[in-house]
C-alpha cells in the first residue's frame, strides 16, 4: 500500500452533466434545472444533485477497449488509481465495495472547478469463512476553486484472495 496523499484536478462542472445525472437517477427536483426555483430554495442558482460528484468513477475518457478484461473490468490500473494499491499488491485479489460514508459541504454549482484529494486512511485484515479479507479505507475530498469542501467520501474496499 502507498501512504501518500494524491491530488488531481478533475475539471469544471457543467450544468448539462449534472442535469443528465438527475434525469438518469429520476431526481427531477427543479433546483437542478430552474434558476428561479433554486433561488426560491435559498441557492444562488441551479445546483447539482448531492451525489453527483461522488457517483463519477472516471472523469477522463476511461480505458480503451483493449485495456479492458473479458469481464468488462478495467483491471489493475483502475484499482491502483482508485484505492492506491500497487500492482504487486493486487495480484490474485478480487475487490468489491464495502460501503461509503458521505459528508456534503457547499452545493456544487455550474462552473465549479473541482479538485479531488485521495488519502489512504488504513488497511486491516479479518478472517472469514472464505479466507482472509483485506479492508482498505480511503477518503476522497472534493473541493472547488475557492478551496471550499463540496463532499468528503470515506470509502471501504474489501479484497479477497
Amino acid at each position: 500500500m502507498t501512504d501518500t496523499e494524491r491530488t488531481e484536478y478533475l475539471g469544471e462542472v457543467r450544468a448539462l452533466d449534472f442535469q443528465r445525472y438527475a434525469v438518469a437517477v429520476g431526481d427531477m427536483n427543479p433546483i437542478y434545472f430552474d434558476d428561479a426555483a433554486a433561488r426560491a430554495a435559498g441557492y444562488p442558482g441551479i445546483v447539482a444533485p448531492p451525489n453527483f460528484l461522488t457517483s463519477i468513477i472516471e472523469w477522463g475518457l476511461g480505458p480503451l477497449e483493449n485495456e479492458m478484461r473479458e469481464d468488462g473490468n478495467h483491471g489493475n490500473a483502475i484499482a491502483e488509481k482508485l484505492i492506491g494499491m500497487k500492482p504487486e499488491d493486487l495480484e490474485g485479489l478480487r475487490m468489491m465495495g464495502g460501503g461509503n460514508e458521505i459528508a456534503f459541504g457547499d452545493p456544487v454549482r455550474p462552473g465549479d472547478a473541482v479538485t479531488l484529494t485521495r488519502r489512504f486512511v488504513e488497511t486491516y485484515e479479518r478472517p472469514s469463512r472464505m479466507g482472509k479479507l483485506v479492508f482498505i479505507v480511503h477518503e476522497n475530498t472534493y473541493t472547488n476553486q475557492h478551496g471550499r469542501m463540496l463532499a468528503v467520501v470515506r470509502e471501504t474496499n474489501i479484497g479477497a484472495r
